[in-house]
């Protein structure tokens, strides 16, 4: 019996030894790691580099009370790959690089037109980088966009992430991409990925996001301007609260979608032009006229607003379409309602350049604003 209790004993000695021995290889405290909040690619500079990687890294600040503003350090440095130059920059640091808190991914948009599924092979395997970390195209560059530090930005916080994820602001004009969402839209065939474009103001303390960027492997990106950017959003995401200014018929007012929806159906028969009828419900309010409105002609808003709408659309499919870009995923629809065959792909890369859009706009205005 005793015999048996100094056996259990050598057991669980053995075993917490071993924890020892192993938490002082492997764990790293908190003082002993650098946080990397964000990541920026650009092309290399040097004749034989081919990215420039630069890390964003917060300092430690002893309190939030206390700081008055947010300070980072920056790591650059240039290789053939994105790895090696991360394995580089690890040289230049006390403390092991922690990425775990890194949402921001920024690529330069001259990197954007080449083979990316390397590029994004890198970040998709590594297990500390997560997967829901937003990707930006950064203009002019990767690391000007991560160096601006805006006047408003308080000690503790990272103003970039409230652009996209819904808890700061809301805007038509921002569009928000994960790291998933890219890798998996850029390899999907019949589909365009899209992605936020950053700019910084050239003095570095303003962030400008009101444009994006389709693409494509094999393509030159396509940027959407203003007004493109907010149907996309509209139409695809589903977003809401966007204003439409409608210029129609001597009524000049802004519209503010609070829910809308696309729904598309092929129509493809022996003989005649390929067709896809679109029809998009739209339901909100007028907040700006030129004219005093009135209820009781709702209804004659209501057509004028389509008719607009209806017009932007169509002006929208046919310019992607010119582009050879599919943002919207008709592509990726039609293989879904396809039997599955070894030229489902082809028939589609035939059909895409001669696709008519009947586009159809039910809109539902609810009140002319609050004077009526």
């Amino acid at each position: 019996m005793k015999k048996g209790r100094k056996v259990i004993l050598f057991f669980f000695l053995l075993v917490f030894s071993s924890f020892t021995i192993l938490s002082g290889c492997s764990y790293k405290g908190v003082d002993k790691r650098s946080f990397v909040v964000g990541i920026g690619i650009d092309p290399g500079e040097g004749i034989e580099k081919k990215f420039k990687v630069t890390l964003k890294i917060a300092k430690p600040i002893p309190s939030l009370k206390s700081a008055t503003e947010n300070e980072y350090a920056y790591l650059v440095h240039e290789s053939d790959s994105v790895a090696e130059a991360i394995r580089y920059l690890a040289t230049e640091a006390d403390k092991v690089f922690d990425f775990s808190q890194a949402k921001i991914l920024a690529l330069n948009p001259e990197l954007l037109s080449g083979d990316l599924f390397h590029l994004m092979d890198y970040f998709v395997r590594r297990g500390d980088i997560q997967l829901l970390l937003y990707v930006i195209a950064a203009k002019p560059s990767a690391e000007e966009v991560l160096r601006v530090q805006p006047t408003l930005e308080a000690a503790g916080e990272n103003s970039l992430y409230n652009f996209f994820d819904n808890t700061g602001t809301e805007s038509p004009f921002v569009t928000t991409t994960f790291l998933f969402e890219f890798r998996r839209d850029y390899d999907t065939k019949g589909l365009s990925a899209v992605l936020p474009i950053v700019k910084g103001d050239g003095g570095g303390t303003k962030f400008i996001v009101n444009h994006a960027l389709v693409l494509k492997h094999g393509h030159e990106a396509v940027e959407l301007n203003l007004l493109e950017t907010k149907l996309y959003n509209s139409l695809k995401k589903g977003e809401s609260g966007y204003g439409y200014q409608i210029n129609s018929a001597g009524y000049k007012f802004t519209l503010t979608i609070d829910r809308i929806k696309m729904k598309s159906k092929f129509e493809l028969k022996n003989g005649q032009k390929p067709r896809v009828a679109i029809k998009i419900k739209a339901v909100g309010s007028v907040n700006e006229s030129n004219k005093l409105l009135q209820l009781r002609e709702l209804d004659h808003y209501n057509k004028i607003s389509e008719d607009k709408l209806a017009e932007q659309v169509t002006i929208l499919f046919k310019d992607l379409q010119e582009k050879n870009m599919d943002p919207f995923g008709f592509g990726l629809k039609y293989r879904a309602t396809r039997l599955h065959t070894d030229k489902v792909l082809d028939d589609w890369k035939a059909i895409y350049p001669d696709l008519e859009f009947d586009v159809k706009v039910e809109v539902k205005l609810k009140s002319v604003g609050a004077i009526q």
